[in-house]
């Protein structure tokens, strides 16, 4: 099969997504619009003369702190600014086919820039994206991702009392990124148990991107995650990969994005299928899909093209983050009906005369 035609049948399954940043998310027209309006010392005479500068191309560093320069955080003039964002990433995620997208954001990142309060930027993001999941027929929650290095317990204490008061909107969950080699999990521990103690948000960890396996494991120990952001690491320490399937733990598995970063030498060797053969609760995501240059069914066309996945390895994961998704479970069960049903709608659909797993192969 052509990868035009294998991406239009990756692109029909139901997709739940856990790992998505709304910063890594944007059209490149939009931030060169944004960019514009803030007048940013950047080339700005086209999106195409702008783009070098916030997305990764093939033949930069592969590093994670060259791949952050992407990043910036004094986008937003306005909240109309983040309710633009919010609808166009949840529309772009309805168009790869997901049904249901935990979006993160920073808080501290929307109101960097002194126009807007962080308390207000997050109810923005909230309502706007629920909005649009109406509109595009999709499930969207959201967690709030609080940065290692920017480590402030009054600011933090708003931003978990903002995401309880938020949390019929749909905020979920609490996030947690940055340099894990400079700011250790057990820098955070007393952060979390603010967190945990709330009872309606979920803890998710960036954790072992790079690092080491017992980052992954205190991670759950001190932290309390339920998730792992990447957590690649994992696979180098079979103890540490059976006390993620002991506990349940879903990594948050990001193939492309590792790669960038220099975490692995090459999406075919990457970890996650020695991690799903062990038994580890793996996902598929985007991670930063704008800064990457890709879309998620470029994550899914690496487990097909480059692992040989086949719908029933795929169905697997998309049980894994309907399982591990922070979502109550009437809701749960709702979702995990819509994705098997999809699956099975393309199972009976077939593709050159034979079905898709047998398409996938040629």
């Amino acid at each position: 099969m052509e990868k035009d035609e294998r991406i239009e049948v990756l692109r029909s399954l139901p997709k739940v997504e856990l790992h998505r940043h709304l910063e890594g998310s944007m059209r490149l027209r939009t931030q060169w619009e944004l960019a514009r309006a803030r007048r940013f010392n950047l080339p700005l005479d086209s999106p195409q003369m702008f783009a070098p500068h916030v997305t990764w191309n093939e033949g930069e560093p592969r590093s994670l702190k060259h791949f952050l320069s992407k990043f910036r955080g004094d986008w937003w003039g306005s909240y109309r600014d983040v309710e633009r964002v919010v609808r166009e990433e949840v529309e772009d995620a309805a168009r790869e086919g997901v049904v249901h997208l935990e979006l993160r954001f920073s808080p501290e990142n929307l109101s960097r820039t002194g126009k807007l309060r962080a308390e207000g930027a997050m109810q923005a993001v909230a309502e706007a994206g629920q909005e649009a999941a109406e509109e595009f027929g999709l499930g969207v929650r959201y967690l709030v991702t609080l940065v290692r290095e920017r480590q402030d317990e009054e600011l933090w204490r708003r931003f978990i009392d903002q995401a309880v008061a938020l949390h019929e909107l749909g905020v979920v969950g609490v996030d947690l990124a940055g340099d894990e080699f400079e700011h250790p999990n057990r820098e955070f521990v007393r952060a979390f148990e603010r967190v945990r103690d709330t009872g309606v948000l979920g803890v998710t960890v960036h954790a072992g991107e790079g690092t080491s396996p017992e980052h992954v494991r205190s991670a759950v120990e001190l932290l309390g995650a339920q998730r792992i952001g990447h957590g690649i690491e994992a696979a180098r320490h079979p103890g540490v990969m059976g006390f993620l399937v002991e506990k349940g733990i879903a990594l948050e598995m990001c193939p492309i994005s590792n790669y960038q970063t220099g975490c692995v030498d090459d999406v075919s060797t990457h970890p996650l299928p020695l991690l799903d053969r062990a038994g580890v609760r793996v996902t598929l995501n985007a991670d930063d899909p704008s800064i990457h240059r890709t879309s998620l069914l470029d994550e899914y066309d690496v487990a097909v093209s480059r692992w040989g996945y086949l719908l029933d390895d795929l169905l697997r994961l998309e049980r894994n983050a309907v399982a591990a998704a922070f979502l109550d479970e009437a809701p749960r069960a709702a979702l995990l009906a819509r994705v098997e049903a999809g699956y099975q709608t393309c199972r009976g659909q077939g593709l050159n005369g034979g079905p898709v797993d047998q398409s996938f192969r040629q």
